[in-house]
């Protein structure tokens, strides 16, 4: 069996796409991980703002409210 930092160094070698493919697998393999929002969710946020209901902010006001 291949040692934890023989992995990594594999893992440095793979294609953008694949490492995010190997990102997405273990993130989905560990159940401690937080879980993004699903269809119907990011669906219904992008109806509150086509309709106005929210007001859409840019990332750097995104970072500025959250203190970064």
């Amino acid at each position: 069996m291949a040692t934890l930092i023989e992995i990594q160094r594999d893992a440095d070698q793979l294609s953008e796409e694949d490492r995010l493919g190997l990102a997405a697998h273990l993130l989905a393999i560990d159940r401690s991980a937080p879980l993004g929002p699903d269809d119907a969710e990011v669906d219904q946020r992008e109806r509150d703002m086509d309709s106005g209901k929210v007001t859409p902010i840019s990332h750097e006001e995104f970072l500025r409210q959250v203190g970064r």
